[in-house]
């Protein structure tokens, strides 16, 4: 149970207060769900104890860097766990192989050596190397620990189930029952789709890279949230009132269901944010537009829920709506959350091969009115990669576009507008800042030793 003055806050942050009713724009609201700041009394508590498994992909095509890089990065990842962790450690190819049972964290370098001696052959039955390293966890879940699987592949499955909504439905099935999935896309040809879709379905993280000094950040950036977690597994629905049609930016409305999504985890003072999108028709109640719910899991292991908070606004004139002003840090969000569904657009002609059309497409969005700096240089950077490396261009899109809608934000709102000072990010909590290119390294890797990284 949550104490009374450690609850998170709701907030309606609508674009411009007022609408007008049966307008051919649609109306746009930012949410959030703010996490208070860290009691003192808790300032030193160790985040839960870790039950992790480490899924490493062997198959032939890993073999030369990737292989290296996947078995480096489980290696750091290792030395970094407390000795009140555990960790499993499947290898598979067509074989899948308990290399290491779930044991706790006692003995780091006989698990080091364990994981080096891992060596690239066979083909690909990633859903089979991915649900041993469920079933090797599944046995001791416990509230009060995190259990969560870590894939390490290039992500091109060829054996046993290759179905990518089969693979989601398990990997969410295996969320509801807390365990849950991140995964590490490697080298140039891995499988964005399987990878990214695998994480959302798993409520974890998606990252890439090409080696480990790349996946340093990625994993530091992993650890810090969890070490931080105020709240896990936190999802967002919304619910569209009489006559108003709601719908998340970035999610397809069905048949009138409120629609939820998946944001993650919410670490101590910062929020997480999703952006709603009202069409109000002529009989709607501007004192019940919809409807926000919002559920989670604390970290001792109770599923809380939070709402449901009303979206009201008052009805206005065109004459007074003309001049009603746009907030300006809700502008540069809601932004973000369009550019991010526009980007999914123009990744689908590059994979079609429609290259100048995707460009054309990059030059309208930089054109787009009230872009926050930042979105404004990573469509810039999506822009030149795609002349420089067509296939890179299309997992950066795909990443980035997730990190647009679901990243964290600070607990107080600060102008998004801003520059993006690469410095001044560097000092953020890592799982606050904002990079513009998601594959790549932006600085050293992070000390090792037995100590959790921290944010």
């Amino acid at each position: 149970m949550i104490a009374p003055m450690n609850q998170p806050k709701i907030e309606i942050l609508p674009l411009k207060k007022g609408f007008l009713r049966t307008a051919a724009d649609a109306t746009h609201i930012l949410v959030r769900i703010v996490a208070p700041a860290k009691p003192a009394d808790l300032g030193n508590t160790p985040r839960a104890p870790l039950d992790l498994a480490l899924v490493i992909d062997r198959s032939s095509s890993m073999s030369g860097r990737q292989i290296e890089a996947a078995l480096e990065s489980a290696v750091r990842i290792v030395r970094g766990l407390r000795s009140d962790d555990r960790v499993t450690i499947v290898a598979f190819d067509d074989r899948i192989e308990v290399v290491q049972p779930l044991t706790a964290v006692t003995d780091r370098e006989a698990l080091v050596q364990r994981i080096k001696a891992i060596e690239a052959r066979g083909s690909t039955n990633l859903f089979g190397g991915w649900e041993e390293g469920v079933k090797q966890l599944a046995p001791f879940t416990r509230k009060d620990r995190i259990a969560r699987v870590i894939l390490l592949s290039d992500g091109q499955a060829n054996q046993g189930t290759v179905d990518e909504r089969e693979i989601f439905a398990q990997v969410g099935k295996a969320a509801g029952a807390g365990i849950t999935t991140s995964t590490v896309g490697l080298g140039h040809g891995f499988n964005e789709s399987l990878m990214a879709g695998m994480a959302t379905a798993g409520e974890g993280v998606a990252n890439f890279g090409q080696t480990a000094d790349d996946l340093d950040e990625a994993f530091e950036e992993q650890f810090a949230i969890i070490s931080n977690s105020f709240l896990r597994q936190v999802k967002v629905s919304v619910q569209g009132g009489s006559d108003v049609q709601a719908r998340l930016v970035g999610e397809i409305l069905e048949n009138g269901a409120a629609i939820t999504r998946k944001l993650g985890t919410l670490p101590w003072d910062a929020s997480l944010v999703a952006v709603v999108e009202l069409k109000i028709g002529a009989l709607a109640k501007a004192d019940a537009l919809a409807a926000i719910n919002f559920e989670a899991t604390t970290k001792e292991g109770e599923v809380v829920k939070y709402g449901p908070e009303l979206i009201t606004l008052p009805e206005v004139d065109l004459a007074v709506f003309s001049t009603l002003p746009a907030d300006a840090d809700v502008a540069a969000v809601v932004g973000e959350a369009l550019v991010a569904e526009k980007i999914e657009f123009i990744e689908s002609l590059a994979r079609r091969g429609k290259f100048a059309e995707a460009k054309k497409e990059f030059e309208t969005l930089l054109n787009r009115p009230g872009l926050s700096d930042w979105a404004k240089q990573k469509i810039e950077y999506l822009k030149e990669l795609l002349d420089e490396d067509a296939v890179m261009a299309m997992k950066e899109m795909r990443y980035g576009r997730t990190r647009m809608m679901s990243q964290s934000k600070h607990s107080s709102m600060v102008c998004h507008s801003s520059s993006l000072d690469e410095t001044a990010e560097a000092m953020k909590a890592i799982y606050l800042r904002r990079k513009r290119a998601d594959g790549r390294a932006t600085k050293p890797k992070p000390p090792q030793g037995g100590q959790p990284p921290q944010a």
